[in-house]
């Protein structure tokens, strides 16, 4: 669990980083930094989906061992 953990992070991170840098080419530091909310929220969304669908993964890997 502990690296599905860390792998939701490292998602997180890397998305938010990613839309922060398109939002900034795209419409300017001023705007990027005012849509800091939005990129965070997305971010975590997308993250927190696939750290679900590998979860499910990994408990039904897991169930199958048994």
């Amino acid at each position: 669990m502990k690296k599905l953990y860390l792998k939701f992070v490292a998602t997180h991170f890397v998305l938010s980083a990613i839309m922060f840098c398109v939002w900034y080419l795209v419409a300017g530091i001023e705007n990027a930094r005012e849509m800091t909310f939005v990129i965070s929220t997305l971010a975590s969304c997308i993250a927190a989906k696939n750290l679900i669908d590998d979860t499910l993964k990994e408990k039904a890997l897991t169930s199958n061992k048994s």
